[in-house]
C-alpha cells in the first residue's frame, strides 16, 4: 500500500463517512509516516470525531515533520483545549495569531476562541429533542384494581375505577442549555431545562417541567468547591402541581482521591418542596450525596449516592417525616459515531409514622426501580436520531402506592452551537 499523493482539505461532513475515513487513514500510517499532511488531516478528522487525545498525538507528529503548518498548530491548540490544557492552547494559538499572513477571517475567529479559552467569553451549549411515542401509564395511576381498607368492623375491599390508569401516545419536547464563564478566579455556570409531554385527547395527563439553576465553582484545597441555587416547577393538566426551591454545596476532591480519568464529588443539598393542590405534602428535603464521574475515549460511567430526609412542614401530614435513599448508575458506550447509554436508579422511601389507620396503620415504605436504555445516531453535523425505552416499577407495603409504567420514544435531536 502506498501513501496517496494528497489529502482532502476538510474531513467528510457525514458522521458515518468520518468514521470510515478514520478507519482508512489508520491503515495508511506506515506508508505515510513521513508525511506531515497525512498526520495533520488525521488529527483534524479525529477532532471532529470527539477524540482529542488521539488527535493531539497525530498533530504532534505533523508539527514535528513540518513546524510551519499553521492549520495544524491551530488544530493542535484545539485538541489541547479539549483535553483541559488551556494554558498551552492559549500560548500556541496566540503565536499563530501573530503571523503577518494570517487571513482576517481566521484572525477574528482566533480572537473569539482565545477569549473563550481565557475565560473572557461565554461557553454555550444547548440541545432540543422532538420525540413521539407511547406510555402504559401516562398519569402514574396505582397498579391495582382493589384497595383494602381497615375499618373497625374488619377489612373491606374497595374497587377502583376501571379507567384509573391511562395509556396512550404522547409527544415530548425537551430543551437543555448551559452557559459557563470564568469569573473571579473560578467559573460561573447557568443550567436550564424545559420539558413538555402532550397526549392527544388526554389533556389531564399533559405535563410541563421547567428547571433552572446557577452555580459558582472555585479552586479550594487542590480541588474545587461550588455553591448552587436552583428551582424546579411542574405543571399537570396546565395546573401548578409542584415547586422546589433550594441550594446545594459541593466539593470536588483532589485528583489523587479519584481513579484516573474520574472526578469524585461530595455534596449537601437543601430544598423546600411545595404542592399547591395538596399543601399538607409540603416539606423541607435535605441531606448528603456523593458521586463519581468517569470519562474515557469510548466509555463513560457515573454513580450517584443520596441519603436525604423530607421533613414535614405540617404535623398533620400522613406518615410524618420521610427518609429517602437512592443509588443511580449511568453507563454510556460510543460505537463509532453512535452512542448507547443505560441509566438505572434504585430508591427507597420510608415514613417515620403510620400512614393511615384505614390502610393498615403502618409506616409507608416505597421501593422504586427505574431504568432507561437510550440510543443516538448522528445524521448530519448537528442533527441526530434518538430513541429510548424506559421502565418504572414502584412497590409499597401499602398497595395504593404500587405503580408501573413502560415508555418508548423516538425522534430527532438538534445540537445547538
Amino acid at each position: 500500500m502506498t501513501c496517496p499523493i494528497s489529502f482532502p482539505v476538510h474531513p467528510p461532513t457525514q458522521p458515518a463517512q468520518r468514521q470510515a475515513e478514520a478507519t482508512r487513514l489508520a491503515g495508511l500510517e506506515e506508508p505515510c509516516q513521513e508525511r506531515a499532511d497525512y498526520f495533520a488531516y488525521q488529527g483534524v478528522l479525529l477532532l471532529t470525531l470527539g477524540r482529542p487525545q488521539k488527535a493531539a498525538l497525530s498533530l504532534e507528529k505533523a508539527l514535528l515533520l513540518n513546524p510551519g503548518l499553521a492549520g495544524a498548530q491551530l488544530d493542535y491548540a484545539q485538541a489541547l483545549a479539549e483535553m483541559g490544557q488551556r494554558d498551552s492552547a492559549i500560548s500556541l494559538a496566540s503565536d499563530v495569531s501573530q503571523h503577518p499572513d494570517i487571513p482576517f477571517a481566521l484572525k477574528a475567529w482566533l480572537s473569539e476562541q482565545l477569549d473563550v479559552w481565557k475565560g473572557d467569553g461565554w461557553l454555550l451549549d444547548w440541545s432540543i429533542e422532538f420525540l413521539g411515542g407511547a406510555e402504559s401509564n401516562l398519569n402514574s395511576a396505582p397498579g391495582i384494581q382493589f384497595l383494602t381498607l381497615t375499618l373497625p368492623g374488619g377489612s373491606v375491599p374497595v374497587q377502583l375505577a376501571d379507567n384509573e390508569r391511562i395509556p396512550g401516545g404522547a409527544a415530548r419536547t425537551t430543551w437543555v442549555g448551559s452557559a459557563a464563564r470564568a469569573w473571579g478566579g473560578g467559573m460561573v455556570l447557568f443550567n436550564g431545562e424545559i420539558s413538555t409531554r402532550n397526549s392527544p385527547g388526554k389533556p389531564e395527563t399533559n405535563q410541563a417541567i421547567v428547571s433552572a439553576n446557577a452555580a459558582y465553582f472555585h479552586p479550594f484545597l487542590d480541588g474545587q468547591i461550588g455553591l448552587r441555587f436552583g428551582q424546579t416547577r411542574l405543571w399537570m393538566a396546565n395546573q401548578p402541581t409542584y415547586t422546589s426551591t433550594g441550594w446545594g454545596l459541593l466539593y470536588q476532591l483532589p485528583p489523587p482521591f479519584a481513579p484516573a480519568g474520574c472526578a469524585s464529588n461530595l455534596g449537601y443539598s437543601d430544598e423546600n418542596r411545595d404542592f399547591p393542590a395538596a399543601p399538607l405534602q409540603a416539606g423541607r428535603y435535605s441531606g448528603p450525596k456523593a458521586w463519581l464521574f468517569c470519562r474515557g475515549e469510548v466509555w463513560d460511567f457515573n454513580v450517584l449516592l443520596q441519603d436525604r430526609k423530607d421533613r414535614a412542614r405540617d404535623s398533620d401530614r400522613l406518615g410524618g417525616d420521610q427518609r429517602r435513599s437512592d443509588i443511580t448508575l449511568g453507563i454510556a458506550r460510543r460505537l463509532g459515531p453512535d452512542t448507547v447509554s443505560l441509566w438505572v436508579q434504585r430508591g427507597r422511601d420510608l415514613d417515620d409514622l403510620p400512614y393511615s389507620s384505614l390502610l393498615g396503620g403502618q409506616p409507608r415504605r416505597v421501593d422504586r426501580l427505574a431504568g432507561r436504555l437510550s440510543y443516538e445516531h448522528p445524521l448530519a453535523d448537528q442533527w441526530s436520531i434518538v430513541a429510548y425505552l424506559e421502565n418504572t416499577l414502584q412497590k409499597s407495603n401499602i398497595a395504593l402506592f404500587n405503580m408501573e409504567n413502560h415508555a418508548i420514544y423516538f425522534g430527532l435531536k438538534f445540537h445547538g452551537r
